[in-house]
């Protein structure tokens, strides 16, 4: 039951910012104006404004088409550039896989020199002793 009612009194603790806050419209005297969560002066002053929460009843309900717009655009863009990404990453593996070709080619055939040089010196040791 403890347990219960400290959840509920944590819950109202950290939802109370979201209800609506007082804030402060403070100028100062070059006649600049600052808007705080404080009283201006320690025994109080300035206009006190009463801001109030935007009600969330859903994210397009308050979102405009010009702004559904953006986001679809802006997820069109995203799309695009994942699908460029995975082009661009298969085109590297495929060229990794030609380096590796080429590698090995290289290989083969310095292992094909080494085999004819040794020939080679065979048949010419063989030359000389006759």
């Amino acid at each position: 039951m403890k347990r219960v009612v400290s959840f509920l009194i944590a819950t109202l603790v950290i939802s109370a910012p979201a209800f609506g806050q007082t804030m402060y419209k403070c100028p100062d005297p070059s006649g600049n104006v600052k808007f705080q969560q404080m009283p201006c002066a320690p025994t109080g002053g300035g206009e006190a404004m009463e801001v109030k929460s935007i009600k969330t009843t859903g994210a397009n309900a308050q979102m405009s088409a010009e702004g559904r717009a953006y986001m679809q655009d802006n997820a069109e863009r995203r799309s695009a550039v994942q699908e460029q990404k995975a082009k661009d990453f298969e085109r590297w593996q495929e060229v990794d896989l030609e380096k590796q070709k080429i590698r090995a080619a290289e290989e083969q055939a310095a292992a094909q020199r080494a085999t004819a040089r040794a020939i080679q010196e065979q048949q010419t040791t063989v030359i000389i002793r006759r």
